[in-house]
């Protein structure tokens, strides 16, 4: 039954290809994005690694690109007859990048940028995600949360199969010290900052390699990451816990999307006797003591729970709330309580349905 549960959860058809299209539409916007993967190289080339893992860190080159005329929060996949019209599809891809090549690369981009826009988003999915579905769903939140700076896609080896969820969680564990790898490398660009964002299982491998980042003393590359987002993440509370206070020193600006609605983690939690999962949203108020904002989107959508493990990429309102990245950014990295109350304010104008979202952390008022 449990099995099931994930599989409902999962159930939304996935892109059929990832083999770039010649021409694009007028109006069309291209996200460029550098990989670093744990999987092998796919045999189909339409589809430019496969489900299986590697056992070598490698890395590519990709571009996406976003149909002209579509909703925000929308993520069309192509289909068996790709339309670039209406569609997200791969404008180009190259793979077969060795370390140096990333890094040459990703210090390109950002040398190219204002300084206020050297930042690197590194994004890892989360389970039953293939390498198309991962590289798309960063894509999509880059443009529609209008991310700054240069994007990094962590791809591990997710069998992209709803009942492979034990396969998922060991290749998600398989991959943190590649992670942390990349971490290392970016750490060591031009990058003025780095985010970090992990989605549902993706969250797991993110805590890991903050850990292990800890553990071995490499507070260097620990202080260049300035924003941790985890989203939905599949993570046991006591487990979070645990992590969470073995990384020092920690990123200064935290935040976490949870929803009680999520069937994904309500699968997830019966799979283990009923522990509940950070993302469930069941203490919010323990996540905001810890010093971490909280975005609860359990009143966000409609009655499709389908699509509920997405949410935090899909919601017009979530949306509107977190393209203020620049405040969002700078208040969640501050100890001054005026600072966070001035936004809080300004999103409370928004409606009671933004207030009831928004959960920040409290901190001592200043003088």
């Amino acid at each position: 039954m449990v099995v099931i549960a994930l599989a409902v959860a999962g159930c939304a058809t996935g892109p059929t290809s990832f083999a770039p299209v010649q021409t694009l539409p007028e109006g069309a916007v291209v996200e460029p994005m550098l990989v670093a993967t744990t999987r092998a190289p796919s045999t189909e080339g339409a589809f430019g690694y496969a489900t299986s893992r590697s056992a070598a860190l490698s890395f590519a080159d990709v571009r996406v690109s976003i149909p002209p005329d579509r909703e925000t929060g929308q993520l069309p996949y192509p289909g068996r007859t790709v339309d670039p019209r209406r569609e997200f599809v791969a404008a180009g891809l190259e793979t077969g990048l060795d370390r140096q090549a990333f890094a040459a690369r990703l210090n390109d981009r950002l040398s190219g940028r204002p300084d206020d826009e050297r930042g690197v988003f590194i994004f890892v999915h989360g389970y039953n995600t293939d390498f198309a579905e991962g590289v798309f769903l960063q894509a999509q939140i880059a443009h529609d949360f209008d991310v700054p700076g240069t994007s990094v896609n962590f791809s591990w080896a997710s069998a992209g199969l709803p009942p492979a969820y034990l396969y998922d969680r060991e290749s998600a564990q398989i991959a943190r010290d590649d992670l942390v790898e990349t971490l290392r490398i970016v750490a060591r660009s031009a990058a003025t900052e780095i985010a970090l964002m992990g989605h549902s299982m993706g969250g797991v491998l993110v805590m890991e390699a903050l850990r292990q980042l800890s553990l071995t003393g490499d507070t260097e590359t620990l202080r260049r990451i300035g924003v941790v987002v985890l989203a939905s993440p599949d993570i046991d509370v006591d487990l979070f816990k645990r992590q969470y206070h073995a990384i020092a020193p920690r990123p200064p600006a935290w935040l976490i999307f949870v929803s009680r609605r999520d069937p994904a983690l309500r699968a997830s939690s019966r799979l283990r006797g009923g522990a509940p999962r950070v993302g469930s949203g069941s203490d919010v108020d323990a996540l905001n003591g810890l010093g971490i904002a909280v975005v609860d989107l359990t009143t966000v959508g409609g009655r499709d729970l389908r699509g509920e493990h997405r949410r935090f990429a899909s919601s017009p309102l979530v949306i509107s709330m977190i393209r203020d990245a620049e405040r969002v950014r700078t208040s969640l990295g501050q100890s001054d309580a005026r600072a966070l109350e001035a936004v809080a304010n300004d999103w409370n104008t928004l409606g009671s349905s933004v207030a009831n979202v928004l959960r920040l952390p409290q901190v001592p008022a200043g003088p």
